[in-house]
């Protein structure tokens, strides 16, 4: 967690924006882990889930979008055809400032902005071997409703924390969070 919050704090400076909201994961991930026999949708399943949790937040927060660092072909999940599989159904605008960006360009822009970290904790544990590159809106919606992904990500959605100063108790939050979703 201290490589993200470094992130953030660096990105605050630069961005200004007021606070962040964080958003227990560890529980939405567990159910579709333990639930999804098809593992090749994890990452469709779960990238699907982030939006679905972030449009009740943005909804809460009266925040007109929801703003992804996705980068067009870089991640199986980001191939065009699962941009859209992804974002099918979210009711808040998607923006995606550096979809046209490639991994390089991104470095070099994050470098300039001072945010760059060699570090980071974008590492997933739950990738498939083989994900899915090109999937069919249809069938991740009708397995996203089968594993009743929304029911998780409810219950998650009231132990979010606003994080506006990073002095606020981080290590009590997470152990909290931690307790949850082995619940």
């Amino acid at each position: 967690m201290g490589l993200t919050m470094n992130a953030l704090k660096k990105l605050k400076k630069v961005a200004k924006f007021e606070k962040i909201v964080l958003y227990p994961w560890a529980g939405v991930l567990k159910t579709i882990i333990e639930k999804l026999g098809r593992r090749e949708y994890t990452c469709l399943i779960c990238k699907k889930s982030m939006f679905k949790a972030a449009e009740l937040v943005c909804k809460r927060e009266g925040a007109g979008g929801i703003v992804t660092g996705e980068s067009l072909g870089q991640k199986a999940s980001q191939t065009l055809s699962n941009l859209g599989v992804t974002s099918h159904g979210v009711k808040i605008p998607i923006l995606r400032p550096l979809l046209g960006f490639d991994k390089l360009e991104i470095e070099k822009t994050s470098k300039e902005l001072g945010i760059w970290q060699e570090r980071h904790a974008g590492v997933c544990n739950a990738l498939p071997k083989h994900p899915r590159t090109r999937a069919i809106a249809g069938e991740v919606d009708e397995l996203f409703n089968q594993l009743n992904v929304n029911e998780p990500i409810l219950k998650n959605f009231r132990k979010t924390m606003e994080v506006r100063t990073f002095k606020e108790d981080l290590h009590s939050y997470l152990m909290r969070c931690k307790r949850y979703s082995q619940n």
